[in-house]
This record gives C-alpha cells, sequence and structure tokens, in this order.
C-alpha cells in the first residue's frame, strides 16, 4: 500500500483505508505509522533543521557585526546587517514550512488512527460493549489518539535541535577550546540531569489515564440511565460515586503535574545556572584581553541558545513518553479479537431449520414462533445465540453450525433486534437507510409498528423530521415502535425480536400482533414474548425454563394444559 495510502492534508483529502497495522508490539506500531507518513515528517524535518541552524547562526553573525561597530568598519557593518536579515527570511520561511509539514503530520497520524479504531469497532460490531467499556473507546479515540500523533509532530523539531546542537557545540569549541567544553559538556549532563524525572511522570500519567477512563464510564452510565435513576430516587448515589472518581482525576492529575511543573522548572532553571557560569567566564577572558567584546556577545549567545534544543529534547521527551503510553492504549483496542470466529460459507440453503443446541429450541422455516421464558436474562441470550451474536457454535442452520457461516452471510440472513434497541439521531429516512430486500416499503411497516403518530411528534415534516440522540424526546413506546419499524424494513429471511411491545398499552400492541403477522407472512420470525395478544396469533409456542425448552404447543393449549405457562403470560 505504500505512502499513498494517506496522502496529506498539503496535498489531499486522506484516503478510505487506512491500511493493515503491525500490532505485534508497541515499537512495530510505532514504526508502521512512521513509514506511512514518512515523506512528511522527512520534508518537514529538513526545514526544522534549516530553521534551527539559522537560529544558531544568529548570534555568531550578531557578534561579528557587534565587532565591526566596535572597529568602527561601516562596510563590514552593513555586509554583517545585510547577512542578518537574509538569514532572518530564511529562518521564517524555514519554520513556516516545517511547522505546515508538522501540522500535516498530526493530521494525518490523527485521521490514520480514527480510521483503524473506527474500523475495528465495525469488526467488532456487537462484540464491542462486552469487550471495551464506553469510558474507554471514548479515551483512545480522542485523548490517546491526540497524544501519540503528538509525538509525531515533535520530530522534526527534536532532529533540528539534535543537528543545531551539535554545529554550535562544533562553533563553540572552536572559538575557545576550555569554555566550549565546558558548556558542550555541561548542557548533556543537565539532560541527563532531568531524564531520572520522565519514568515517574509517565507512570503517573499511565495512572491518570486510567482514573479518567473509570470517571468516563460512570459519566457515560449517568447520562444514558438518568430517566431510570431519578425514578427510583438513586440519582445522589451515583452522583457521589462519580464525585468520588472526580476527586481520584484531580488528585491523580496534580500528581502528575507537579513533576511536569518541576521538569518544566528545571528547564529554566539548569540553563540559567549554566549561562552564568559562561558569563563569567568569557567576561574573564575579555579582561585578560584573551576574546574580544563582540566574541563574548557571539559566544554567550550561542551558550543561550543551546538552552532551547534542552527544551525542545525535553519537551519531545515528555511528548515521546506520553506518546507511548497512548500507543499501548490504541494498541489494547486494536488489538482485541471478535469473541465468535466465524467460517468461510456464504451460502444459507432456504427451507432449513434453525435450532439451539444450548435450549433444544427448533424454528421451522417460514414458522411465526412465539417463546415464553421464566428468566430475561435467559431470554437475552437466547435471542444473542439465534442472531449470531453469542456462541454460534451450538446453533446450527440445518446441519451446519452458524460459526461454519461468514458473518456477514449470517447477519444478511438472521436479524435480532435486542430488547432495548439504539435510536440514532438524524432524520426519520436516515433511520431507514439499511439495506432492505425492496419488498416492503416504510410506509407498511410503519403502519405494522403502529408507528405513524411519532412522525406528527417530531420537529420537522414528514421523513425529514428530525430525531435527536437516543430518541430523548420520544417516550418509551415511540422508541420501541420506531426500531420495530426500522426492524421490519431489513426484512431479514429469519427475524428474532425480542419483547418487542413491552413498553406499548395494550390496544397498540392489539394492532402491532396483527400487522406484524401479516408482514412477515412467509418468512420465519421468533418473538420473546408474555404478551398474550402476539402468543395468540403464533403458529406454535415454546416454553422454556431455566434455559431449556420443556413445552411446544398451540397458545390456547398451553394455557389449559401448562400451569408454569399460565402463571407466565396470563396479567394480573
Amino acid at each position: 500500500m505504500g505512502n499513498r495510502l494517506y496522502r496529506t492534508p498539503l496535498d489531499n483529502q486522506p484516503a478510505s483505508d487506512p491500511g493493515e497495522p503491525d500490532l505485534s508490539s508497541t515499537r512495530a506500531f510505532l514504526w508502521w505509522l512512521f513509514t506511512h507518513q514518512s515523506r512528511v515528517i522527512l520534508v518537514g524535518t529538513f526545514f526544522g533543521t534549516i530553521g534551527l541552524l539559522c537560529a544558531a547562526l544568529t548570534p555568531g553573525l550578531l557578534g561579528r557585526g557587534i565587532q565591526a561597530i566596535a572597529d568602527q568598519n561601516h562596510s563590514k557593518i552593513q555586509f554583517w546587517i545585510s547577512m542578518l536579515l537574509l538569514l532572518g527570511v530564511v529562518q521564517a520561511t524555514a519554520s513556516l514550512l516545517r511547522h505546515q509539514r508538522a501540522v500535516a503530520s498530526y493530521l494525518t497520524c490523527i485521521s490514520r488512527l480514527q480510521a483503524l479504531v473506527s474500523r475495528k469497532a465495525v469488526d467488532l460490531g456487537a462484540d464491542l460493549p462486552r469487550l471495551i467499556s464506553t469510558g474507554e473507546i471514548s479515551a483512545v479515540n480522542s485523548n490517546d489518539i491526540e497524544k501519540l500523533a503528538g509525538a509525531f509532530d515533535i520530530i522534526p523539531r527534536l532532529v533540528g535541535a539534535v543537528v543545531s546542537f551539535v554545529v554550535v557545540s562544533y562553533i563553540l569549541i572552536s572559538t575557545t577550546t576550555t569554555v566550549g567544553l565546558m558548556v558542550v559538556i555541561a548542557v548533556p549532563l543537565l539532560g541527563l540531569g532531568i531524564a531520572p524525572i520522565i519514568k515517574p511522570l509517565q507512570k503517573r500519567e499511565s495512572v491518570l489515564r486510567e482514573k479518567l477512563s473509570h470517571a468516563s464510564d460512570i459519566a457515560a452510565d449517568i447520562v444514558s440511565g438518568l430517566r431510570i435513576l431519578r425514578g427510583i430516587g438513586g440519582e445522589e448515589s451515583f452522583l457521589m460515586r462519580f464525585r468520588a472518581a472526580s476527586q481520584e482525576v484531580r488528585v491523580a492529575a496534580v500528581r502528575a503535574a507537579r513533576v511536569r511543573g518541576l521538569l518544566d522548572g528545571l528547564q529554566i532553571l539548569l540553563p540559567g545556572f549554566l549561562i552564568l557560569g559562561v558569563i563569567w567566564a568569557g567576561g574573564n577572558l575579555v579582561i585578560d584581553e584573551k576574546m574580544k567584546v563582540g566574541e563574548l556577545l557571539a559566544f554567550y549567545g550561542y551558550s543561550a541558545y543551546l538552552g532551547m534544543p534542552l527544551q525542545i529534547m525535553t519537551e519531545s521527551s515528555q511528548r515521546i513518553t506520553s506518546g507511548i503510553v497512548a500507543t499501548r492504549r490504541v494498541l489494547s483496542l486494536l488489538c482485541r479479537k471478535p469473541l465468535q470466529t466465524w467460517g468461510t460459507k456464504s451460502f444459507f440453503p432456504e427451507g432449513e431449520m434453525l435450532r439451539d443446541g444450548k435450549s433444544g429450541l427448533e424454528v421451522l422455516s417460514g414458522e411465526y414462533l412465539g417463546i415464553v421464558c421464566d428468566d430475561s436474562l435467559t431470554a437475552d441470550d437466547l435471542c444473542d445465540r439465534l442472531g449470531g451474536y453469542l456462541e454460534a457454535k451450538s446453533v446450527f442452520y440445518g446441519e451446519s453450525p452458524l460459526s461454519s457461516f461468514t458473518r456477514d452471510s449470517v447477519r444478511a440472513q438472521i436479524y435480532s433486534q435486542e430488547k432495548e434497541p439504539s435510536i440514532l439521531s438524524g432524520t426519520v429516512a436516515s433511520h431507514f437507510s439499511v439495506q432492505s430486500s425492496g419488498r416492503v416499503s416504510i410506509e407498511q411497516v410503519l403502519r405494522a409498528a403502529s408507528a405513524e403518530d411519532i412522525l406528527d411528534s417530531l420537529e420537522g415534516e414528514g421523513m425529514a423530521a428530525e430525531v435527536v440522540e437516543k430518541g430523548r424526546t420520544l417516550s418509551g413506546g415511540q422508541r420501541q415502535r420506531m426500531a420495530l419499524a426500522r426492524t421490519l424494513f431489513v426484512d431479514a429471511p429469519i427475524l428474532v425480536l425480542d419483547d418487542p411491545t413491552s413498553a406499548v398499552d395494550s390496544h397498540t400492541e392489539s394492532r402491532i400482533a396483527t400487522r406484524l403477522k401479516e408482514l412477515r407472512l412467509g418468512k420465519t420470525t421468533v418473538i420473546v414474548t408474555s404478551s398474550p395478544l402476539i402468543l395468540d396469533l403464533t403458529d406454535r409456542v415454546a416454553l422454556l425454563i431455566s434455559g431449556r425448552v420443556v413445552s411446544v404447543g398451540i397458545h390456547q393449549e398451553l394455557l389449559i394444559s401448562n400451569q408454569a405457562y399460565r402463571e407466565l403470560v396470563v396479567r394480573g
């Protein structure tokens, strides 16, 4: 795929495919990211080196100009002023071009990482919330990705700082060997003095990252469950949990900030001591007439400049440290594997039976089957198994386990709607922008789900009406009917519904029961419910007790012959 896989923002928009990353180790993954944006980084490094070299050479030219003023040599004064102006123009241009490439590298890296994370989320599908918390995903997709990209952003300045440090060191040593060596040796020692702080900073930032992820999880739970919490009076309890988590984040942030503040302070304090030593040593050389005033000013400028590469190197160590911590988090997400393993079969023969080996349930082709279960969690697991989301090896289509088929073929053949399906933001029309058989229309499924009135309750006209995030402006029954209409529009050959009418009134439920059977005539439909209005219209009903099928029959017969069934479905 090469470097053309993702173009920089300077050239064009990034391609849709981020490539296949090397996830074998942190180092391998970082090298893979580098190679896929190496051109923009290397060009930025070239300009960054030129810009910092211009800044490094400025004290020498300035010193020569000051010496020309002291010698009252007007021709040399003009020459050195011209050279300073030219050097300034080159430095400004190179710095601008370096900054453009650095931003391009940063944005390209973020775009690639977001594409990788999004692709992984799609690949994991329904397994994603079972493997990773909402707060963790949010933290990776924002905080960690930005820190990782920031590690590449600093490369042009870091390389320029190292090169300019070597050049200035050579100039200092060739000018005055003793003082030059003092400066050149002292600056790396200052860097080594700061190095022991990097490890504690990395550890504390890692702890801060974990605390922040935990707090995000709690916040997401509170926001999504606020209505329930208010209903049971549990707001205060969860609020106290969030406050405690927030305080843990604050404490961890303060601990990390202390180390970071110490690091920033040392970046200013230690070079300051070095400059004082240079001024003292150079001043003595001027007094002894072993150095001219212009040379002292240049020497001072060079020595002061060395503080800049040191600061860049220290900043780079911080960013790279944060980037490594972030890389581990991103890798942790990208290395996640789906809970299900899939086969290679893509053809589903028609007319085969769907069978769940764990419960003993058998679903005939074209059957309109009701399921009554004594436990809601058991019912949820059954729907997940039939849909291929859980333990696909225990479910068979004909003689073949679902796990022997490809995932895409299973998703196209079987659609399992969970008990509380998500309602996304967008127009009503956008909710029906899904793959469909084309057999049914939007109007038909809205009528079957008794959802026509939802359009009137939303802002906008008809299908252009807006639905806010999670359908917050809709009632529980409206959200359920909206989700049912969307599911019916998919018109899957095998449909599994988990308690699709639990939030609607009996009159609406009666209409849905009749229209749902009419719409699904000839197609396999499985409904987990305890509603007698729906069960009375089914071809058969299977009763599950403790996760196993104990009885199968017609609704009216089971009402008479099975007391456990009667207790589960007779309301009141």
